[in-house]
């Protein structure tokens, strides 16, 4: 099992995609832990459209407000989805890679 880190959950207030708007973002940093990404997950997201590259827990579910970005191993990264995670009571994230964008960036 691996240890837990941490990573920085990054929320935008207002909607980043509304015209005419200037997004002011929120930072919180939490637990994680990566998670293996199965060649079943890849498969069914990808029927979806999505193409996660890494899948990480946040192990309390209190942690995780729908938040759509966040930073991880220097890295900013996507959320292209979020599911339940019953065992832990917390929430995994399927992430992908924001192409130019190092962690710390806007």
């Amino acid at each position: 099992m691996r240890m837990m880190t941490s990573c920085v959950l990054i929320s935008f207030r207002p909607d980043a995609h509304e015209v005419g708007t200037d997004p002011v973002n929120t930072r919180r940093t939490v637990k994680c832990q990566e998670l293996t990404l199965t060649q079943a997950e890849v498969y069914q997201a990808g029927g979806e459209g999505l193409s996660p590259q890494a899948k990480l827990l946040i192990p309390y579910d209190r942690d995780y407000k729908g938040e759509r970005e966040l930073e991880y191993n220097g890295e900013r990264w996507k959320v292209i989805n979020a599911d339940p995670y019953k065992e832990w009571n917390g929430t995994i994230l399927l992430i992908r890679r924001i192409a130019g964008h190092a962690a710390g960036t806007e």
